[in-house]
This record gives structure tokens, sequence and C-alpha cells, in this order.
């Protein structure tokens, strides 16, 4: 065979080669759809989102829509008058003093709560204390969680009511009849009904902490203690970093759920006593809703308007609360990427 014709059989046989592979995909056969292996995750996500479109988000924005209208009681017709139900709320005494409720009660419940929930977690997980009984104790602290808030409400009037009450008959068995109603007092009111959120969800930031110093690897505290740290170091310096993820859930979830604090004030006093100027001392802005809503007028068009007030104020609140406490973690970085680039790139 002359050269010219063995060069055309191979490069012939080449471009076989490259037209051999494209036959060969050509032939194979498309991936079918399978629904069960591919899809079968959105089916079991599905019903959350049902549910909470038809409960949650259509709610939301109806009571968006609701509070650019005029709709009161029962009237069929309804005009958009846009923002004017949101700048006369911000002209009402009753609704910023339903706020001011709201922050007052929260922080006398909320402080000690944390404050009391860290110390007995750390109590109850201690390696070095040893305390009989921990889960006894665990149980009834987290008992008053389990109550409705109805029977606890119905409780603390019984308890406190003059002069039927059981403090009362308590101070009259003493010779120290007071006259002193402390219904028609607006801080011992309000004192009250935060003793009553902190009693009822104390136990349950308690057991969340304490899951999370449980969770924690044991050797770490016994390195700390082989290196002689005190129990009082091991716990700011150890403890308490490491369960940082779960105090700001606690911290999160409190603060959104004492914003939106409805049962007690409303079962225990409904939102009284009356104060000058129509204000109520225990009404929260989850009670002014509810009566604007619900009582008197049924101002439906108000009441969706402060619920709007109430939502962007617990998205702010949140926001603020995931900088300040994710903020410590953005500097801590940044020293460390100083200290390594003056290290000439290595960490040490």
């Amino acid at each position: 065979m002359r050269p010219e014709q063995q060069a055309a059989a191979a490069s012939e046989a080449v471009r076989e080669a490259d037209r051999a592979p494209e036959t060969a995909q050509e032939q194979q056969p498309k991936k079918k759809f399978r629904w069960k292996v591919d899809y079968y995750g959105i089916l079991f996500i599905l019903p959350f989102f049902v549910v909470y479109a038809i409960f949650s988000l259509y709610p939301m924005i109806y009571s968006v829509a609701l509070s650019l209208t005029d709709y009161e009681g029962f009237n069929r017709v309804i005009s958009i008058i846009g923002f004017d139900n949101f700048v006369w709320l911000a002209t009402q005494p009753r609704f910023w003093q339903s706020l001011l409720n709201t922050v007052m009660i929260f922080c006398m419940n909320f402080v000690p709560q944390m404050l009391f929930a860290l110390i007995f977690a750390a109590m109850f997980t201690g390696k070095t204390y040893k305390m009989r009984g921990k889960g006894a104790f665990k149980g009834i602290y987290y008992l008053p969680n389990i109550l409705t808030a109805t029977s606890v409400a119905v409780m603390f009037y019984t308890l406190f009511a003059r002069p039927s009450g059981g403090l009362w008959q308590l101070l009259t068995k003493f010779g120290m009849d007071w006259d002193i109603n402390l219904y028609l007092m607006p801080w011992p009111s309000r004192i009250i009904i935060a003793f009553i959120q902190f009693w009822m969800w104390f136990g349950n930031s308690m057991i969340t902490l304490s899951a999370g110093i449980l969770g924690i690897n044991p050797s770490v505290f016994e390195a700390a203690q082989l290196d002689g740290a005190s129990q009082k170091d091991i716990f700011l310096h150890i403890t308490l970093p490491l369960i940082k993820p779960i105090v700001v859930y606690s911290l999160v979830v409190s603060t959104l759920g004492g914003l939106q604090v409805f049962d007690i004030p409303y079962l225990f006093l409904s939102g009284g006593p009356v104060m000058t100027g129509g204000r109520n001392a225990t009404e929260t802005v989850a009670v002014y809703i509810y009566k604007m809503a619900f009582t008197g007028d049924m101002r439906y068009n108000v009441a969706s308007a402060a619920s709007v007030y109430l939502f962007v104020i617990c998205m702010i609140v949140s926001f603020v609360l995931f900088r300040i406490t994710h903020s410590d973690e953005l500097k801590q970085q940044k020293r460390i990427e100083r200290r390594i680039a003056r290290r000439g790139g290595t960490a040490a």
C-alpha cells in the first residue's frame, strides 16, 4: 500500500473513532422521570406549606389589606383610605400605653427568668455539686408551663382577691387587715402579671438551657478542672460561650413571645385597672388589638393596623437581637484575620 493510501486509511479510522461515542450516546435511552425517587421530598413538606399559607400567610396579607380600609363592624361597603389608620393610631395615648405596658411586663418577667434559669441549669448539670432528686426538681419547675393560662389566671386572681383571697385572709389572721386593693393599683397589677409569666416560663427556659449544657463534651470541663479553673471561671468562660446559640434562641423566642403576650393580661384583669385618659395599666398590644376588633365598634381596620405595627416591631427587635448577638463573633473573626496577617499569613 502506498504512503498516500496509508494516510487516508488512518484519517478515516480516526473519524470513525470520533463518531463511535456519539452513536453510543444516541443509542443510550434517556433517563425516565421517576416521581417517587426524585420528588418524594416535596410531598412530605407540602402539607406544612399548605397549612402555613392558609393559617399564617393569608391572615397576614388580609390584615395588611384591612389596615388600609375603613372596615368596621359589619359594613358591606369598604373603601380604601390608605395610611389613615396608622396615623390615627400614632396619635392615641391608649395604644402607646399598651406598648409601654408590654415592654414593662416583659422586662420584669424576662430578666429574672433568664438569670434564674441560667443559675439553676448550671446547678442541675454541674459535675462537682451533687444534688439529690434533680429530676424531681426539674419536673416541679416545669409543671407550671403545662398548666393552662386560664387555670393559672383564675388561681392567682383568687389568691390576691380582696377580701376573700388567700393572701388577705393570711394578713387578717396576723392582724394586718390593710385597706388596699392591689387590682386597683397599676404597678402591683403589672408586677403580679410579670410574676405569673415568670412562674410559668421559668421552667421551660431552664430545661432548654440545661439541654444545651448537657450537650457540651464533658472532656472540656475535665480539662479546665485539671488546669485549675474554678467553677465560676468554667461557667463564665466555657459554659456560656458554648451554649450561646441556645441562649440566643431563648432570647429571641422569649422576646417575641413577650411582645405578643395576650392570655394572662386578658384573663387576669382584662387589661385593667383603668387609668386617666382611657388608658389601661396591664393592657398589652395583643389585648388592645383584641378589644378593638371584637368588642365595641369592632374596628377591624384599626386592629389590623395595630397588628402591622406589632409585626414591624417584632421584625426590628429580632434583627437587632441577631445583630447584637453575632457582633462578638464577627469582631473575633476580624481579630483572628488581623493576627494572621501580622504573622505573615500563618495562624498560630
